[in-house]
């Protein structure tokens, strides 16, 4: 029998063998003939594979949806917020066109840091810590509106939320 060295390992084997037994890689190229030159395209792959799988073991690709989760999960986890006493806030709300104001009174609530606010799909979250009570209100909105400002001075936070186009 004729035999014939492997391209990748050159150990040598039988010329009508497809795999070569030490390495595994296939001996009957899958190249591209781009103008004359064969280039082979399993050796391509199987380089950049463990480069892509060790990038994705390690942690280091992650899709832009990945890191806002991550993000999201940081800020919450900065305060938490326990209380003996859970209480709705009053609430005014006033609308000017496509603008929408809420007053809403915190009684007791000295410094913008006790105040969390979560920007939710439908609802933005808001919660205030004074003492052992816990101020809780759920803001309806439209998917379309943000919020353009915040604002808290004397126990009162006003929040303006916008649609944008």
């Amino acid at each position: 029998m004729q035999k014939k060295k492997c391209l990748f390992c050159g150990i040598s084997i039988e010329k009508d063998w497809s795999f070569c037994p030490h390495c595994g890689r296939p001996l009957k190229t899958q190249g591209i003939n781009i103008s004359g030159v064969n280039i082979d395209v399993t050796k391509m792959v199987q380089e950049i594979i463990p480069q892509v799988l060790n990038g994705v073991f390690n942690g280091s690709i992650f899709t832009e949806k990945q890191q806002e989760a991550q993000e999201r999960k940081e800020s919450s986890s900065k305060q938490s917020f326990s209380a003996k006493e859970i209480i709705e806030p009053e609430d005014l709300v006033s609308k000017h066109g496509d603008t929408v104001i809420h007053a809403i009174a915190l009684p007791g609530v000295r410094y913008k840091d006790d105040i969390d606010i979560k920007k939710m799909e439908n609802s933005i979250e808001i919660r205030a810590k004074n003492g052992d009570k816990l101020y809780l209100k759920i803001v309806r909105r439209d998917k379309r509106q943000s919020i353009v400002s915040e604002e808290f001075t004397n126990e009162n936070l006003v929040l303006v939320l916008r649609k944008l186009n």
